[in-house]
């Protein structure tokens, strides 16, 4: 069975346990979560010289202290993990104590998780010391596996390489930075990226780009940014806590029926590879946007809800009350 499949029935029987979560225990955590999923990575979780419970990681000011597993190879650890019970929140604290533990050994791997969300951290900024942000993060139940999970397969014990993990990890890294860059032009743009478009030949003048020009067209900017990438505003907001309130509020409607429109139209481009002669009957209300989908005999097969409020998709399939949340566009392929 390959891994991808095994995966797979791994998340499906970890979707069947989900109601119980909230009262697992660390104990009840490890056991049902966290060692089934490095057992699917090929390690032998029963055998202490390969998968090593409570590892020894004395640090400077205190002795004895212990990381929760240890993945070893040749008796070295090559991966540390410390695990939380399920429904608790990974924070700074928690990374604090991988932190310390990092640092006693040459292991250039810990993972920190709650048997529902797996963070991987290296020392990418620092050589020995564990960087503050992970450089590979997923939610199993929020997150689309198909988007993680060629990262997580690299750490099978089969194909593990530390060398080849790294340099994807430092690519990973400047992926996350990129994302993190863009959302904030997309909000608010930079007068790096203003001068950019400023400076086009298309655009320029002749005229000095002054700090006044720039501002000039620093609206015009992000108006124009956001209608190429279906932005929702709202999603990025949340990340600019200090962003002025009264300029989200003068452009949401518009940002709205972009996003709204980019979303549906992306839908049905994705649709039109798969239906032949596939046909969509739009349905407009002040909530969201329904695209009802039929085939060539005009045989309504579902529909697809647009929900202007997060601009989040659903499906749901003629005949099957089953409601699926999309992750993206191109996840209709999973459900036609």
């Amino acid at each position: 069975m390959t891994f991808e499949k095994k995966f797979e029935h791994y998340l499906s029987r970890i979707e069947r346990i989900r109601g119980q979560m909230e009262d697992f225990t660390e104990e009840a955590t490890k056991t049902a979560l966290i060692m089934p999923f490095f057992s699917i990575l090929g390690y032998d979780v029963f055998d202490t010289n390969e998968f090593m419970p409570e590892f020894t990681c004395d640090v400077a000011t205190k002795k004895g202290e212990k990381v929760d597993y240890a993945i070893l190879k040749d008796g070295e650890p090559i991966i540390i993990i410390e695990a939380k019970r399920a429904g608790m929140k990974l924070q700074k604290q928690q990374q604090g104590q991988l932190f310390r533990y990092f640092s006693t050994n040459r292991c250039r791997i810990a993972i920190l998780t709650n048997g529902v969300i797996y963070q991987f951290f290296s020392d990418l900024n620092v050589p020995n010391i564990m960087d503050d942000e992970p450089f590979l993060s997923f939610n199993i139940f929020e997150d689309d596996p198909s988007i993680y999970i060629s990262s997580v397969k690299q750490f099978c014990k089969e194909e593990f390489e530390i060398k080849n993990i790294i340099s994807k990890a430092v690519f990973q890294k400047y992926a996350t930075v990129v994302e993190k860059t863009l959302k904030q032009d997309l909000m608010n743009p930079s007068d790096e990226i203003v001068k950019y478009f400023l400076s086009r030949p298309e655009v320029k003048t002749g005229n000095r780009i002054t700090a006044q020009i720039i501002e000039k067209h620093r609206e015009t900017t992000r108006q124009a940014m956001q209608k190429v990438f279906g932005v929702n505003i709202k999603e990025v907001a949340d990340e600019r806590e200090d962003y002025e309130t009264d300029i989200i509020s003068e452009n949401n409607e518009l940002t709205e029926m972009q996003s709204v429109q980019s979303i549906s139209e992306k839908l049905q481009n994705v649709l039109k590879g798969l239906i032949p002669d596939f046909s969509a009957i739009s349905e407009d209300s002040a909530d969201y946007c329904r695209l009802h989908i039929y085939t060539s005999a005009n045989r309504k097969i579902g529909n697809i809800k647009i929900l202007k409020s997060d601009f989040s998709i659903q499906w749901k399939k003629t005949g099957n009350q089953e409601l699926y949340i999309l992750k993206s566009e191109d996840d209709i392929k999973n459900y036609i």
